[in-house]
């Protein structure tokens, strides 16, 4: 559903993987404080699957708060830094706690220091975003020695890390070294919505309703959910950013010509000014015939019809889909 707390520009969509990471992070939390030994979890996504937007929801159902001895920050959201090092990482944790020293003394030092904020802020869970600037961007190689220093601040504090990368890169890291990937015993990925199955067609189609009430403005009547559907699965890849991306920009087209309803023209005009540069596409993913978007979306997604040449049966409709559930 859409959750109608956010911001205007920025709705929040908790779809049921949503939902579901939540609930997995949450038990990390649950599970450390239940066995006294960190539970660590690591989240790779492609860019663009939400992740970030996915971690930092969840941070702010923590936010942190004041009382008589101090600001107490039950979840604690960073970004890793790009270039990253030892010293830098620990200076910026230092940094975001509130240490007004943050850049004072040696490594040592500043270890000590962030140590004990970490304690007097009673922080519960460190959510470090952007884990896979580990690897240089340079050189290709795996930064050892910060993935040293973060399984041994892991080790002394006893606080749960979720790390969240690019899909693939944050495994190849803790790959390397095996006793920072024994923390991380959770491993989870948020991957881009799919039509494989009936079920994944059907959470797709639920996603993209909820994200038509989220820029409110819905397609037009005299358009078939079936083919937005399949119009949109092959323009956006199923990815979160590239769906809102379009939506949103689509929605600011019409209202700017005081439509209430979004055509296949508007979803054109949207994707060739977002989406057509990064997006290795045919031009024009709404206007063209809808046996070339079929024949287009890549093979393993079942519930679609055979396609071969010169063979050309009526794809199954998004009611089909729903109904088969």
């Amino acid at each position: 559903m859409v959750n109608q707390t956010q911001s205007k520009k920025t709705p929040l969509i908790r779809y049921p993987r949503f939902n579901e990471l939540h609930n997995d992070i949450l038990l990390c939390q649950e599970a450390t404080a239940q066995a006294g030994e960190p539970s660590c979890m690591v989240l790779e996504g492609v860019t663009g699957a939400g992740k970030s937007t996915l971690v930092k929801a969840y941070a702010e159902n923590f936010p942190p708060y004041d009382n008589d001895e101090g600001t107490k920050i039950p979840v604690f959201y960073l970004e890793t830094p790009s270039p990253v090092t030892v010293k830098g990482m620990a200076l910026h944790m230092l940094a975001e706690l509130g240490d007004p020293a943050a850049d004072r003394g040696t490594l040592q030092v500043m270890n000590s220091r962030l140590i004990h904020y970490l304690s007097v802020c009673e922080v519960q869970l460190v959510i470090l975003d952007d884990f896979h600037h580990l690897i240089d961007s340079e050189t290709n190689r795996i930064l050892a020695t910060v993935s040293d220093w973060l399984k041994v601040l892991i080790k002394e504090t006893g606080i749960p890390f979720l790390v969240v990368g690019i899909e693939n890169s944050v495994d190849r890291i803790l790959r390397a070294n095996k006793q920072l990937s024994r923390l991380f015993a959770v491993r989870e990925k948020l991957i881009p919505f799919s039509m494989a199955t009936a079920d994944d067609a059907h959470s797709f189609y639920l996603f993209l309703d909820y994200a038509q009430q989220a820029v409110k403005m819905q397609i037009e009547h005299t358009l078939s959910q079936d083919e937005f559907l399949v119009r949109m699965y092959f323009a956006t890849d199923g990815v979160v950013a590239n769906i809102m991306n379009l939506l949103r920009f689509a929605a600011l087209l019409c209202a700017k010509k005081e439509k209430t309803s979004l055509t296949l023209q508007d979803l054109d005009v949207a994707f060739n000014k977002r989406l057509k540069e990064h997006l290795l596409k045919p031009p024009d993913p709404f206007m063209l015939d809808i046996n070339l978007v079929l024949q287009g979306i890549q093979e393993g997604q079942s519930y679609l019809p055979n396609l071969s040449p010169g063979k050309r049966p009526k794809p199954k409709s998004a009611a089909q889909i729903l109904r088969a559930k």
